[in-house]
């Protein structure tokens, strides 16, 4: 497999900065890491904010409060959430997976342009 293919498949179904690393691209690597990690962050920190409003308005009305509610709210949350902190925490994990994933395509095959430079396999 050459190192584009590698790296843009670890980026894509791994973590965004694993292509990088895999092709020895670490500070590339931690940085796309980093921001990929403190916007997912971000994100389930927006989704649980808005379930606890929700759920103090439905415990100030009276409503029982179940798991299978709970997990309708988080759906619903997650799934219209009117917040702009949660939709620019969503984009901004979205914007670093996607340059990730170019990113670490546009190495590899840099990587595979040279002579003799293959990760993972030793030279013979």
């Amino acid at each position: 497999m050459n190192n584009a293919l590698k790296g843009l498949l670890f980026s894509a179904l791994i973590f965004p900065g694993a292509g990088q690393i895999l092709l020895t691209r670490y500070l590339r690597g931690a940085v796309f890491f980093a921001l990929a990690f403190v916007s997912g962050i971000l994100c389930v920190t927006g989704i649980v904010r808005q379930a606890v409003v929700i759920l103090q308005e439905l415990v100030a009305k009276g409503e029982v409060i179940t798991t299978p509610k709970i997990m309708s709210i988080l759906a619903d949350i997650s799934t219209y959430g009117s917040s702009l902190f949660l939709k620019v925490s969503l984009l901004l994990f979205l914007c670093c997976w996607l340059v990730s994933v170019i990113d670490a395509w546009l190495i590899g095959r840099k990587m595979d342009a040279e002579p003799s430079v293959v990760v993972g396999k030793s030279e013979q």
